[in-house]
C-alpha cells in the first residue's frame, strides 16, 4: 500500500519537476529541483526517484542530494506534503519519516555513493586472445592489477546506462579499457576509459559528481608512508604506494593526502611547456619532485617498462632523483628544454 501512495503523490508533484519522465517501472528521472541541475546543459536530467523495498527515495547525480520521498516532498511542495503525511501515516506507518540519508544505504548526504563493483567483465576474466587482454599484455601491466581493470564494448552505453551519468562527446560503439577510481571507503567515484585503438580522445575520465574526487589509487594507498603521484593511472601501477591524478596537476593529490608525504612524478617531457609550468609551480610550493636524469629517454614510466626497466629499477631511479627547494630548482633548470 505504501508504494502505491508514494507513486500517487509523485505523479501529483510531477508537474513541478522539469523534464519529468519515467525510465522504467519505479524509476523516474528529471532535472534536480534542489540544485537546478546542470547550468551548462539544460537538457541534462540527473535527479532520480527510485524504489527500495516498499518506499521511494530521491537522489541527484549532480549535487549529491539523497533523501526519503517524504523529505523530498517537504523541499518541493510542503503543502502537498501535509496530504501525503496524512495518507501515508494515518495507520501509524512512520518508516519513511524516521529514515535518515545515511540509513538509505545507497548514497551519502554530500557525495553520491555508487556501486563498488562495475557490471563489466574484468580484464583478468577475458580470453587470452581477446583484443583488450592483448592490449593490456602489450603494456606489460602487472598481473596483480588485472582484476581491477575492466572492458566496455560500448563505453558510451556503459556510462549512460550502467553508471547513469551524462557525459558530452561520447561516441557509439567505442570499446575501451575501463579504469575505476574509488574513494577511501571503496565507493566508485570516477572511471577512465582508455581507447584500445586509434582515437582523437585516448582517455576519457567520467566523474560521478562534477565536484567529486578524481584520484586513482586512493582506496589502496598507505598515507603514513611516502606516496608517489603520477599523471596516468597505468604508470602508477608499476610503483609501490602510488596514486594518479589523470591530469598534469599532480599537486591536486594534496587535497586528500598530506603534502609532506607526496613525491610528484611528472612525465619526462622537458619540451612540454605545460608540464614545465606545473613543475616550476610545484617547486615554488615546496613539493618533492622527481627530475628525471639525462640517461632516461622514455617519456613516462610505462615506456620505461617497455624499454626493459624493471619496476624495482624505476623505483630506485625515482628515489635517487627526488629533489626539493633549491636543489629541485637547479635540477629543473638543467632538465627543461623550453
Amino acid at each position: 500500500m505504501s508504494i502505491f501512495i508514494d507513486r500517487t503523490f509523485l505523479i501529483r508533484v510531477s508537474p513541478k519537476l522539469e523534464k519529468f519522465t519515467q525510465k522504467k517501472e519505479d524509476l523516474y528521472n528529471f532535472r534536480c529541483p534542489l540544485c537546478g541541475d546542470s547550468h551548462k546543459n539544460k537538457s541534462k536530467c540527473r535527479g532520480y526517484i527510485y524504489r527500495k523495498k516498499n518506499d521511494y527515495f530521491y537522489m541527484c547525480h549532480n549535487c549529491g542530494a539523497s533523501m526519503s520521498f517524504y523529505n523530498f516532498l517537504d523541499k518541493v511542495d510542503s503543502n502537498l506534503l501535509k496530504e501525503y503525511a496524512l495518507e501515508r501515516y494515518k495507520n501509524g506507518d512512520s518508516s519513511q519519516k524516521t529514515i535518515s540519508n545515511t540509513e538509505i544505504g545507497l548514497f551519502k548526504t554530500d557525495t553520491p555513493v555508487f556501486k563498488k563493483k562495475l557490471s563489466l567483465p574484468t580484464i583478468q576474466s577475458l580470453p587470452k586472445e581477446h583484443y583488450a587482454k592483448t592490449y593490456v599484455d602489450g603494456r606489460q601491466i602487472p598481473e596483480s592489477q588485472l582484476a581491477n581493470l575492466y572492458f566496455a564494448e560500448d563505453f558510451k552505453d556503459f556510462v549512460e546506462n550502467g553508471l547513469q551519468v551524462e557525459k558530452d562527446g561520447l561516441k557509439e560503439n567505442d570499446p575501451r579499457l575501463v579504469i575505476p577510481f574509488y574513494d577511501e571507503n571503496k565507493n566508485l567515484v570516477a572511471v577512465q576509459g582508455r581507447a584500445l585503438g586509434e582515437s582523437k580522445l585516448r582517455y576519457i575520465t567520467v566523474k560521478m559528481n562534477e565536484d567529486g574526487i578524481k584520484l586513482f589509487g586512493l582506496d589502496r594507498v598507505n598515507k603514513e608512508e611516502d606516496v608517489y603521484v603520477t599523471e596516468g593511472p597505468i604508470d602508477s601501477m608499476f610503483l609501490s604506494n602510488a596514486v594518479a591524478t589523470a591530469d598534469a596537476t599532480l599537486t591536486n593529490a594534496s587535497k586528500y593526502i598530506d603534502k609532506s608525504k607526496l613525491v610528484l612524478v611528472y612525465d619526462n617531457e622537458p619540451r612540454n611547456k605545460d608540464i614545465c609550468r606545473h613543475i616550476e609551480k610545484a617547486i615554488e610550493d615546496h613539493y618533492r619532485i622527481v627530475i628525471w636524469p639525462e640517461m632516461i629517454e622514455e617519456k613516462d614510466i610505462n615506456e620505461m617498462v617497455l624499454s626493459g626497466f624493471s619496476p624495482d629499477e624505476i623505483q630506485d631511479i625515482i628515489s635517487n632523483n627526488t629533489f626539493q627547494n633549491l636543489r629541485a630548482k637547479i635540477e629543473f633548470i638543467n632538465w627543461k628544454k623550453v
